[in-house]
Parts: structure tokens; sequence; C-alpha cells
């Protein structure tokens, strides 16, 4: 797309498509809902996909390492980094609710809810043994994505122990085959990104209304205040702390085709490839790490889920008068963290653990269904915490990794690698 002569970049357009999808959505409500189906197609299409580019990205990036010792590596920290940026995104969201009480202000007289199904018991011996598939093929036909990145992990790893090196070559060359293809793929889809995104934009708009920006704005404010403040506080002090000439608003600059995709689609899987593609052009990650860190943080970073877990938390209590202990406050963190890690193959899973964990805090529901009505207004925000939360970790392994490369090699042979 040309305008004046120059060409428009793909995030702009899929941002303007976002504007006049809504505005469309406003003045034709109607029209827009009948026509959200072409929407729903540029959705199943990269649905379509979601299976072999887990799989695919996780095994290039996995027999990328240079031995299962470099593995190890990775997969330690960026999984404490996972653990450590989820229990502060929980303590964040409780500070900032606490500060703004926006339960004091609420008021859902008139507001529609929505029934909430699919509650389930989450035990931690059910959460193990739902990692792993019993049927391959299965998992890959029930879409079960937390089955498919372990059976990509175990494929990852058998393939690094293979001891014919003819025969480990010979995987390694079919997988990047394959990931390349899948990856040309995506681009074919998100080349009509735009169109995708205006029916998507003007469906919700025109189901909505004009009330979907007033009908829950004091929890939504909350949320994004607290989203905001994870991204600059927590995201940002990781940054200058391993990265120090990336401030958290350049770093918002930087990451913009990333944030400005997860709020038009809501989904962090549609998202890593363009998330890969950032960590390496703007932020110089290879491939070898992207590939592995951001899959694996699709499925078990959910920073801002937590962070709205515990808005809500926060606002059912302030709204019916019931003051959180402590110990409460500590419960929900845990709940929370373990919480956000497991049941990624539930339907409607966001909805569904945060029924779990608000009825943990001995808190009424009711609240829950009308939030699960407006849910598309939180998801934007949880989806764009988690995405921004993969591409921090990523970088800071990445850099940690080019540290570890000088101190075994050398300035020279570590620059060289760059």
């Amino acid at each position: 797309m040309r305008v004046g002569g120059k060409k428009v970049s793909l995030t702009t357009q899929v941002f303007l498509a976002m504007i006049l999808g809504s505005i469309a959505g406003l003045v034709d409500g109607k029209t827009m809902v009948q026509l959200g189906f072409l929407g729903d197609i540029w959705l199943n299409c990269i649905k379509m996909i979601v299976v072999p580019m887990v799989l695919c990205t996780i095994v290039t990036g996995i027999v990328s390492q240079d031995s299962l010792t470099s593995l190890r590596r990775v997969s330690v920290r960026i999984i404490a980094y996972y653990v450590v940026t989820t229990v502060l995104a929980c303590i964040v969201g409780i500070v900032v609710a606490m500060l703004l009480q926006p339960g004091k202000f609420a008021d859902f007289a008139g507001l529609a809810t929505q029934e909430v199904k699919g509650g389930v018991d989450i035990t931690l011996a059910d959460f193990l043994k739902g990692l792993f598939s019993t049927n391959m093929v299965k998992t890959f036909a029930d879409g079960n994505i937390v089955q498919t990145l372990v059976i990509a992990i175990l494929l990852g790893i058998a393939i690094l122990r293979i001891a014919n090196q003819e025969h480990k070559e010979v995987m390694r060359k079919f997988f990047n085959g394959f990931n390349s293809m899948i990856f040309s793929l995506i681009g074919m889809i998100m080349s009509v990104s735009p169109i995708g995104v205006f029916f998507l934009m003007g469906s919700s708009f025109g189901k909505y209304g004009a009330g979907i920006f007033t009908s829950m704005a004091v929890l939504v404010g909350t949320y994004y205040a607290a989203c905001l403040a994870h991204v600059i506080i927590v995201y940002g002090g990781f940054l200058m702390a391993f990265k120090p000439h990336i401030n958290p608003l350049r770093f918002i600059r930087d990451s913009a085709e990333v944030w400005v995709y997860t709020i038009s689609t809501c989904s962090s899987i549609a998202t890593i490839p363009v998330n890969i593609k950032v960590a390496e052009e703007k932020f110089g990650i290879p491939e070898r790490i992207s590939g592995f860190t951001i899959p694996l943080g699709s499925q078990m970073n959910t920073d801002g889920s937590v962070l709205l877990y515990a808005c809500v938390i926060l606002f059912i209590s302030q709204m019916i008068g019931q003051q959180m202990t402590l110990l409460q406050l500590i419960n929900v963190i845990f709940i929370s963290t373990i919480l956000s890690m497991g049941g990624g193959g539930i339907p409607g899973s966001g909805i569904v653990k945060l029924m779990v964990v608000v009825q943990s805090a001995g808190l009424p529901l009711e609240v829950v269904g009308v939030i699960a009505a407006f849910y598309r207004l939180f998801d934007m925000g949880t989806t764009t915490n988690n995405c921004l939360g993969d591409l921090v970790g990523t970088v800071i392994v990445g850099k940690a990794e080019e540290r570890y490369a000088m101190a075994e090699n050398g300035d020279g042979a570590s620059s060289q690698s760059r």
C-alpha cells in the first residue's frame, strides 16, 4: 500500500484498520456484525497454522543450540524470568488497585451478565499429567498447544542426542526447511491482516456500541493503569539492568509492531512470528534464542492475566466492602502464579481461571459474569502484556548469552557471532 508515493508499513495499515473498523462499527453496527465472519476467516487461517508453527519454532530453536548444556542454560534463565515477573505482576496489580480504589466508584446496575461455564478443579497431578500426550496425532488434531509444546521440546532434545552426526544434520535441515515454509505461509496470512482487523474491530464495536467504552470504565481504567505500570517499572527495570541503553519509552516505541497486533488480534499465538521478527530486527536477538523463548512464553508467561486477577480481586472486595488480609493477598499471589501457568488447554481458560481465583478468595462470582460479557476489553491488555513480557525475557536471555559467549571465547569471537 502506498500513499503519496511512499509505502505505508503493515503496522501502520493495521493501526488504521483498527480505527476505521471501530468507526464503521459505531456508524453501521448491524452491517459490520454481519460481516464479522470475514475477520473470523482471517483468524481461522492463523489458527490453522498454530500447531505446526509452535512445533517447528520450538524444535528449530532447540536444535540450533550448541549442546544440551546451552539449551539447559537458556531454559533455566527464561523460566526463572517468567516466574519472577509473574509474581511481580500480581503485586503490581494489587498495589495499583489499592491506590486507585476502583471498587468504591463502581456501579453495575443494568449491566447484563454472561454465564461462566467450564469451572474445573485443577490439581497438581492433573496439571502435570495433562502436559503429556497419549497420542501425538490426536494432540495436533485437537490443537492442544501445551502438549504440542512438550512434544516439540522432547523432539528437539531427541535430535540433539542423536549420535550419528549425518542423521542429526538431516533432521536439522528438515525442520529448518519446514520452518521456512511455515513462516512463508504466515507472511501470506499477515499480508491481509488489515482486512481481517478491520472486520474484527467493526464487529466488536457493532456488537457493543459506544457502551464498550463506558460500561466497565472504572475497572478497565484501573487494569490498564496496572498494565502500563508493569511495563514501565518491571519490564523497564529488567531492560535497564541488562541493556542500560534501552529505556522503557524506547522499548514501547521499538515494540510497536508487537502491541499493535496484540491489541487487534488478542492472540499470543498469532503474535509469535511478529515477536520473533521484532526481537531480531529491533533488538538483535538471534532466532536460535527467540525461536525457543517466545513460543515457550506464549504458554508459560501470563503476566497480563495475573494483573487482571489481582485487579479484579481488589475491585470486588472494595465493591462489597470486604477488607483483604495480608494472608489472603499472599494466597492470591500464590494461586494466581501457579494457576496462570496451567490450564492452557481449557476452552475459555482466561475467564475460567479468573473465576477460580475469585472463588478461592471467597468473593462473589457475579462480577466475573459481567467481565465475561466484555472480556475482549481486558483481553487486549492481557495479550499485550503477555507478549511484551515474552519479548523482554528474550532480550534479557539474548544479552546474557552474549555475555557468556564473550567470557568463553573473548570479545573478538563474540563480536563475530552477532
